[in-house]
Parts: C-alpha cells; structure tokens; sequence
C-alpha cells in the first residue's frame, strides 16, 4: 500500500533512524577488529539474589572535572536500577586525605561488592588493598597507585603517555611558528603525592628533554599548588606572573585549574596569553576553559573522558561480580583521549557525557591477558582538526 502524504515524513524519519542505528551498530563492531570473538551474555542478578552495594569515593567534590566523573558513576547506578537489580548506592565526599582514610577504613566493615575510588593521594593505598581483601571488587579512577595489587581495575589516562604527546606536539607548534630560543618554562605541577600530576610533569619533562639538552629551551621554575583548588591555583599564578612578566614563553600546566589561574592571572597583568605567552593545559572540561581554548588563550590541551571512567568502573564492578569478567591481576584500561586545540574546543564540550557502551568495556576487557593487562582504547567521537 502506497504510504499517504501524511505519513510520507513519519516513514522518513524511521527510515534515518534506521540507517543511524545500524552505522553505530557497524562503528562499535569495527573499531576491535583484532578483538577474540567473545559471546556475552548479561543478566540482571546478582549471586545470591541479594542487594548490590556500590560506594563511589569522590576526592575532590569541589572541581567540576570530578562533577563528570560523578556523573558517569551515578548514571550506570540508575541503568542498573532500571535493570531491576537492587543497587544501595552511597557517595563519599572527602576534602582531605584524613578524610578519605576515615571513610575507606569505614567502607572496610559495611563491606561493599563494588568500591569505585578516586584516590587523594598514594597515602590510601594501603587502607584500599584492605578494602578489596575484605571482598569489595575495587575501581581505580583517574589516578592509579603504585602497588596495582591494592585494586582490581584502572580506569583513566595514561597520564604520561598523554602529557608527553601534548607536550610534543605544543613545542613542535613553537619552533613552525619561528618563536625565538632558548623557550622559558614555568610548570605548574600539582602537590607530591598525587600520582595524576607527577606522571603528567614526567610526560612535560620527557618531551622538554632533547631540547633542554641542546639548551633551545630551559625550565624557570616548578610551582607546586593544589590542582584541585582553583583559588589556591590562583593565588599561586598571580604571584608568579608579575614575578616573570613577559620573560616567560611559555606556562605548562598539569591540569585545567592550574592554566585557568596562569589565563587569569595573565589577563590580570595586561599579558595576553596566545600572543605574548603561551599557555599549554590539561584537559578540556568546564564551559570557562573550553572558551580559553576556544579563543587562543590557551594553544593545546589534552581532553579526557571522566564520564567514562566512572560510568565503566560501576559496569566493570557490575560484570565481576556477576561472573561475567575475570581480570588478570593489574589490569589497566586507559579511557579516550583526544587534543584539543581552538578549532576542535567547542565539540569537546559536546563529547564530555557521551556514552560509550559497556559492551565494548566487556570487549576491551576480555582482551586483558596476565602477559598484557594494559589497554588503550580508541578516541571513539574524537574530532582531529589539526594534524
């Protein structure tokens, strides 16, 4: 029967929904092509029948990049929810690293079955190793510890990895726009202790190396500040900056607070950043920094995926405990990342609460061998402007 002229836009649009759905079904079946054919099946019980409890260890509540995560982590709990499985689901804000211990050491007698914990600082790594001695499947997100047997998963970037390639790609940007040596390098660095920071200053540090070495560029000054605190951030930068002026070519920085303080405090002493300094972030959340980027203030960042580490920690907690997954011991999956630079920064806000689906978290990990527990997944809505 032919379709009448009312119904000709309705079948339109279900024809378009048609093709879309079968693109991304096509997308996510090829972008493990290397991948063991795996066969999945995912019920919605937990052993035993009983109720499934997820405790999420948020340690920075004030920073809005772990507003993402959070988000993430909060949005696979409702899913399971909506799965009908009985999930008691608590959060724990901690603002220091007492706090934090306080809290684990708490967790280690309610006896969760899923733990996803953002570390404050290597200093929980012992009280954690206990928490998953006590039975809790334990998520590591964004930062890792250095004993990778106090944890059952990573989820996060390869943060040295990342910062080296940033770094890499910034300084060659530097020499194609003829700026004149030796480059002067002020790196805002974080606090000892927070493992995020130190391996993104190693990653600077590597790719500063050759040049240092042939004296085409030379450090100034380390600043050490809390990342996660904007106005201690601030405070610091509006101190550094009149102290350099425009000797300074360019500001690293480990994380996005840190370079939205050198931004603001640049326009503060009448420098313009992007034109008399550079500046050179991480990350590519918070609708104010994006717009930094946006407008040349900032010359490149490196965006991760926060959603997706804690919507993929609650799901890979969630597969362990039904059976579904074993993992070697260490296991580590590192979380999209893409380069973000002003032609590039409006779509990265687009992508912050994209959903990448759990099966291809199950995928990825069943690719996980005691012999290779690493993975890198792919930069899945990634938008490269630039080479």
């Amino acid at each position: 029967m032919s379709a009448t002229p009312k119904m000709r836009p309705l079948l339109i649009v279900l024809i378009v929904i048609i093709i879309v759905l079968a693109a991304l079904s096509g997308y996510f079946a090829m972008r493990l092509t290397t991948a063991p054919t795996t066969t999945v099946t995912v019920g919605i019980g937990v052993p035993g029948g009983k109720k499934l409890t997820i405790f999420f260890f948020d340690p920075a509540p004030a920073n809005p990049w772990w507003d993402i995560l959070a988000k993430g982590v909060e949005d696979a709990v409702n899913e399971l929810k909506l799965l009908g499985i009985d999930v008691d689901y608590r959060r724990f804000d901690a603002t220091s690293l007492d706090v934090q211990i306080s809290q684990l050491q708490q967790a280690i007698s309610l006896r969760p079955d899923i733990a996803v914990v953002g570390p404050v600082s290597d200093a929980v790594q012992d009280v954690t190793k206990q928490l998953r001695q006590a039975g809790a499947k334990v998520l590591l997100v964004d930062r890792d510890f250095p004993d990778q047997t106090a944890r059952d998963l990573y989820l996060g970037t390869d943060n040295k990895w990342a910062a080296r390639i940033e770094a890499e790609a910034f300084l060659k940007w530097l020499e194609s726009k003829g700026v004149p040596k030796p480059w002067n390098i002020i790196i805002f660095r974080g606090l000892p202790g927070i493992p995020t920071s130190y391996l993104r200053y190693e990653g600077f540090m590597e790719a500063l190396k050759p040049y240092i070495d042939r004296g085409d560029a030379k450090v100034l000054e380390e600043v050490q500040v809390d990342p996660d605190l904007l106005p201690e951030c601030y405070a610091k930068a509006s101190a550094i900056v009149p102290k350099y002026g425009k000797t300074v070519t360019a500001y690293f920085a480990t994380n996005l607070l840190q370079a939205m303080a050198v931004v603001r405090a640049l326009l503060d002493n009448k420098i313009t950043p992007g034109v008399d300094i550079y500046v050179l972030g991480f990350d590519a959340q918070v609708p104010e920094w994006v717009d930094m980027i946006a407008k040349g203030q900032v010359a490149l960042s490196i965006q991760q995926h926060p959603y997706t580490m804690g919507y993929w920690a609650v799901w890979a907690g969630y597969y362990m405990v039904t059976g579904i997954l074993k993992l070697p011991e260490k296991a580590v999956i590192n979380t999209p990342t893409y380069k973000v630079f002003s032609c590039n920064a409006t779509h990265s806000i687009a992508v912050d609460y994209f959903k990448i689906p759990p099966t291809e978290l199950v995928a990825i990990a069943k690719q996980l061998t005691p012999s290779n527990p690493q993975f890198h997944a792919p930069g899945y809505y990634g938008y490269s402007c630039l080479s």
